[in-house]
């Protein structure tokens, strides 16, 4: 099927000001106020010079009902949320969810083409690939599915491939990009959630976990199916409990008593974020791994951290410690199940490992920690190391979650 490109041939001036413009726009647009807007009345208000790009974030971004831009989970982040990295990618993930709302002159899904690039191209085996961002590549795939002149098409592809670059996508150091969707994923699927029952669609918890399989939306996430579904089972609980649609206007008492709205807002984020951690720290647990190697390396080690040196006592006479995968194994990294793999951790740390805020550098034959907390007094501690750690995994490590160093990006270029 061929689609039509829509305004978004047209240069939003991303280069300025990039996704942080969508945010000012709407916080300009609702004036602050979790409350529909009237599309004229909000047009007039984003602060968007340009009229003919006034509706960009209209009719790609945000959501439209009965003459109305509506409340949703994108807009209660730009709201509520001070602008991060975290915002841009839920921003580019409602253009990939491609639901813009009903109404007299509103094209209901007028991305569709991108979201089938991600789902038909980008997306392969569990993660997205960064090859399938490559200009000819988007290119063939945009000539079959958009209905534009070769000059339109190569806007297109531009202003598409940069949102990615806005979102700290690209460039990408290794074949598969990690998305990140462990930081946003829980509102990602609340605005998918919220968009489907603004479309006059069913809210009932079944329907509402099945839509994410159907609309195949872990894709859209660059996750695999089971870790999407790992958390969406809890998310959807969090969702239900703060009132699900309605949270946006429901009184505050009726969440927590003696809270204004902030701390509503607050308590949702912080629970979000929660499950998120639980239902993955859970799924770790569960994984086939080499038990023998872990026990054996617990051992080496005296269950004390490799990073903190800390052992966590857990009765009188016994303490915990958890083996680290440096390159997650299974889907869809594939990292080994041996030693050179592991490092022994304490809870925290391995949490904070997995996440990518500490990481491992290689300096003159010695391994460095580096933390991307300010002030971390971990930050450049040198690693006492008692076996042997692979360090082209190591090196695969920081490249996944951004972390090289400047020689490596020097070689890179």
């Amino acid at each position: 099927m061929t689609y039509q490109p829509g305004s978004f041939s047209k240069n939003f001036a991303w280069h300025g000001t990039g996704l942080r413009k969508l945010y000012d726009a709407i916080r300009a647009g609702f004036q602050g106020i979790l409350e529909p807007v009237d599309r004229k009345k909000w047009r007039q208000s984003s602060g968007i010079a340009d009229p003919s790009l006034e509706l960009i974030p209209i009719n790609f971004f945000l959501h439209n009902k009965d003459g109305n831009i509506s409340v949703d989970e994108l807009v209660h982040q730009a709201l509520k949320n001070p602008h991060t990295t975290n915002f841009d990618r839920l921003a580019l993930f409602a253009f990939h969810l491609s639901q813009a709302g009903v109404g007299n002159n509103v094209v209901p899904r007028p991305a569709m083409w991108a979201n089938e690039f991600v789902r038909e191209r980008l997306w392969s085996q569990g993660t997205w690939h960064s090859a399938a961002l490559a200009k000819d590549s988007i290119d063939a795939f945009l000539t079959d599915r958009l209905n534009a002149v070769p000059e339109t098409l190569v806007k297109c592809r531009n202003n598409y491939r940069h949102l990615f670059e806005l979102s700290a996508y690209l460039p990408s150091a290794l074949p598969s990009i990690n998305s990140g969707s462990d930081a946003w994923i829980a509102s990602a699927l609340f605005l998918t959630w919220d968009r489907h029952q603004l479309n006059g669609q069913s809210g009932m918890a079944a329907d509402l976990i099945d839509l994410l399989i159907t609309e195949e939306i872990y894709k859209l996430l660059g996750t695999t199916k089971d870790q999407m579904a790992s958390v969406a089972d809890s998310l959807l609980e969090t969702y239900l409990a703060a009132g699900g649609l309605a949270r946006h206007t429901i009184p505050s008492e009726g969440l927590i008593p003696d809270s204004d709205d902030s701390e509503v807002y607050e308590w949702l984020d912080q629970e979000e974020s929660d499950r998120v951690v639980e239902r993955r720290a859970a799924q770790r647990l569960e994984q086939k791994r080499d038990r023998k190697t872990a026990a054996a390396l617990k051992k080496l080690y005296n269950n004390r951290c490799m990073f903190c040196g800390e052992r966590l006592q857990v009765s009188e006479d016994q303490f915990y410690s958890e083996a680290a995968h440096i390159k997650p194994i299974g889907i869809p990294h594939g990292g080994p199940d041996k030693s050179g793999n592991m490092l022994v951790l304490c809870p925290n740390h391995h949490l904070q490992f997995d996440r990518g805020i500490l990481s491992l550098h290689e300096f003159k034959g010695e391994l460095k920690l580096k933390s991307r907390v300010p002030g971390d007094p971990l930050n450049n501690l040198k690693v006492a190391v008692k076996h042997k750690v692979e360090l082209d995994l190591v090196k695969w490590h920081r490249r996944w979650f951004g972390a090289r160093g400047r020689k490596e990006i020097k070689e890179e270029k």
